[in-house]
């Protein structure tokens, strides 16, 4: 029973880890963590965590030369111009009515007690004056009690000029603009003024306690404006910069480290900032970003590609492998001279991984994996990153442009030269864009630019048949080695099935031509035909093109016999191909280049002797072509067949034949399993034909006396040579 429980467990395990869906999101986990773990490697390790007054222990030095901005005189400008900056006021359009509303009130108070018959009068008289001025710093020149004796002794007639004068003297002073911060200034202005009129001492004192309890400023302080004013004065002031050269000294040993030192080194990456956490943060996110990226092109335009986990194990593999070389590199340091060091950043070998991706997958994806490496190598380093980041995508841009189409192993290392070239020519001129400029810099970076690209090569050649290999990819280099006529299958069709071989040459000249007419794998198309007839070995004088004009076996078998005979090349082909171990990609030449073709020349024979036979009977057992390239060489081989047939192979009768075929297995179904559209069967024909018309046209005759000479040329030569 517990073994049972174990085997359906271990069962169901299995079935989870199989699963397509949980493989590609264990895979994407564990290449982001590998990620995550090189960019935190390269921002917390070396980083100083120094705090203003602490001693230094060491000297800390730049090592680039960077632009900073001192952040210690920009703030002294921005204080500067924040205290230029006037406050902005606003006209207050009620304060005369309100202060005339005041003063009315005041005057009327003092008046109803007058003719009121309170016995205490005086001192409500001087309850009222001493709360006009409660709130103000106001001292009279009389006392309270006696300027209510005052008011009671002159009676309302006085008292009414007293109000007049008072509203007099504010009116007029109110008409100018007062803020509240001219006010206390105002109000002794308005005293000297008031002393001047022809009053008595109490009266004036009066008019004064009315002035300085009623007056008030008309223009109000906007708040808001200011602020807004004084933001636009400080944003306006440029921030001071200064240029940190590289191997200068920040902090010297023994020194008190000050905020402006810490600034700076928090500028250059030397100290960590702050925002250190948040900085690991946006790390994480950012690898989250990118990978998003890669995950959702490849969904959207490598379907293939994307529904693969070996093929996304081979990008995971070459994209953590070009970042580990990076991280090493920026570790490297060249003696004690930072300004050389600070290049190190360029020898990133982000071109070895945009090749490989080119060569084992697709060019146009390779195009786009090397613009995120080409991030990831801005980030790995210190210094000007952009500039890393730029000379990597351009490196990694031109080692796919090389290797787009190879058409010997040689080009590899050549590619890796033009990747130098590039990182040469594009380090030295971020090195003048940057100003700093000299003659060890300019060889240095001559020196790390060949470098990239020649490390590049090492590693694209050197990774490249363990790849192909681990992943069973057949790349253009693989192709290659198999179009080599060297390579013992195409030896054994040389020697055994001669014209089995020129014919299938000179199908894969054709299929070529129209492979790169219409954007298909010309590469690909030409190895393919090489191997497409390779199960003609097996009985080679079978097959017309072998037979020389000799006696031809299929006159003494049944016609099913010689059709069983012919189509049975395919699966015989096959097995070669099997013992060979050729690729699956050839192998689907061998399998599918007939696709269900009827042997017709035999079926026609067969309905000559039986009035009922079965055509099925007669058909290779397929199947169809599955993509453009194994059509093309199905196109290519009937073509070839048929044209060779005709007596007078003229250019017009050649492209009615090109035509004929290609309509035949139009309408035989042949094509309806590949993306052949029929704009790329017509260029096809063309290119078809263009082949043919240079291998057949006509030779011209020569006349009869040139002739003569010639012949008595050859004999001649062959005089001399015995």
């Amino acid at each position: 029973m517990l073994r049972d429980i174990l085997k359906l467990n271990s069962c169901k395990i299995r079935e989870f880890f199989t699963n397509p869906k949980v493989q590609k999101t264990l895979g994407v986990l564990f290449f982001f963590s590998i990620t995550i773990a090189i960019l935190f490697s390269n921002f917390s390790p070396h980083q100083l965590s120094l705090k203003p007054d602490e001693v230094a222990t060491r000297d800390i030095q730049s090592n680039v030369t960077a632009v900073v901005i001192d952040e210690k005189k920009t703030a002294e400008l921005k204080a500067q111009a924040a205290s230029k900056v006037q406050k902005v006021y606003q006209e207050d359009n009620f304060a005369l009515s309100n202060a005339k509303e005041e003063v009315d009130s005041f005057y009327t108070s003092l008046s109803h007690v007058l003719n009121s018959e309170a016995e205490d009068k005086e001192q409500k008289i001087k309850q009222i004056l001493e709360g006009a001025v409660a709130d103000k710093d106001f001292k009279p020149e009389f006392s309270y009690y006696e300027l209510a004796r005052y008011i009671l002794q002159v009676g309302n007639a006085d008292l009414a000029q007293i109000h007049q004068a008072s509203w007099t003297v504010i009116y007029k002073t109110m008409q100018k603009p007062i803020t509240e911060e001219a006010l206390p200034a105002t109000l002794e202005q308005v005293k000297s003024e008031i002393d001047a009129l022809p009053y008595t001492a109490q009266a004036k004192a009066i008019i004064k306690i009315t002035v300085a309890g009623f007056m008030r400023p008309n223009m109000i302080y906007n708040k808001e404006a200011t602020e807004k004013a004084i933001k636009e004065a400080t944003d306006a002031v440029q921030p001071v910069q200064k240029t940190i050269k590289a191997g200068e000294i920040i902090v010297r040993e023994g020194d008190r480290v000050t905020e402006e030192q810490i600034s700076i080194l928090e500028q250059l990456g030397l100290q960590k900032s702050k925002s250190y956490p948040l900085t690991l943060v946006g790390a994480g996110i950012f690898v989250l970003i990118t990978f998003w990226l890669i995950i959702e092109f490849l969904r959207r335009y490598y379907k293939h590609i994307y529904d693969s986990s070996p093929l996304l194990l081979l990008i995971g593999l070459i994209f953590i492998l070009i970042l580990l070389i990076t991280r090493f590199l920026t570790i490297i340091k060249i003696g004690a001279k930072p300004e050389l060091n600070s290049l190190m950043g360029y020898a990133a070998p982000v071109a070895a991984g945009s090749m490989l991706i080119a060569i084992l997958l697709d060019n146009r994806l390779a195009y786009f994996i090397t613009m995120i490496m080409a991030l990831y190598v801005g980030l790995l380093t210190e210094g000007n990153q952009l500039f890393y980041a730029i000379v990597a995508f351009v490196g990694g841009t031109v080692g796919v442009f090389k290797v787009y189409k190879l058409s010997q192993t040689s080009d590899l290392a050549k590619a890796g030269i033009y990747v130098a070239l590039a990182d040469i020519i594009t380090i030295i001129t971020l090195i003048f864009i940057s100003g700093n400029i000299s003659l060890s810099l300019v060889f240095t970076g001559i020196a790390i630019g060949t470098v990239n690209g020649l490390l590049s090569a090492v590693l694209m050649i050197g990774a490249l048949p363990y790849l192909e290999t681990a992943f069973s990819i057949t790349s253009m280099i693989k192709l290659l080695e198999l179009s080599n006529p060297n390579h013992y299958l195409l030896r054994r069709l040389l020697l055994e099935a001669p014209s089995t071989y020129h014919h299938s040459l000179l199908v894969g000249n054709l299929a070529e031509a129209a492979a790169e007419a219409i954007g298909a794998n010309s590469l690909l198309v030409r190895v393919g035909a090489y191997y497409h007839d390779i199960g003609k070995l097996k009985r080679p004088e079978y097959f017309i093109e072998n037979q020389r004009g000799g006696e031809n076996p299929h006159e003494k078998i049944a016609p099913a016999l010689s059709a069983l005979i012919i189509t049975s090349h395919v699966k015989e082909g096959l097995e070669l191909a099997r013992e060979a171990k050729l690729p699956r990609v050839i192998m689907d030449f061998i399998e599918q280049h007939h696709g269900t073709s009827l042997a017709r020349y035999f079926y026609s024979r067969a309905l000559e002797e039986h009035e009922q036979i079965s055509e099925e009977s007669f058909r290779y057992e397929g199947p169809k072509p599955q993509s453009k390239e194994v059509a093309l060489v199905m196109l290519a081989d009937s073509v070839e067949a048929a044209v060779r047939s005709l007596s007078d192979p003229t250019p017009e009768n050649i492209e009615q034949m090109v035509h004929k075929v290609i309509k035949e297995k139009l309408d035989d179904g042949q094509l309806d399993l590949c993306e052949l559209t029929f704009r790329d069967l017509n260029v096809a024909a063309e290119a078809f034909c263009k082949v043919l018309d240079g291998i057949y046209h006509k030779r011209i005759e020569y006349p009869e006396n040139i002739a003569r000479e010639l012949k008595g040329s050859e004999l001649d030569g062959d005089c001399n040579n015995k």
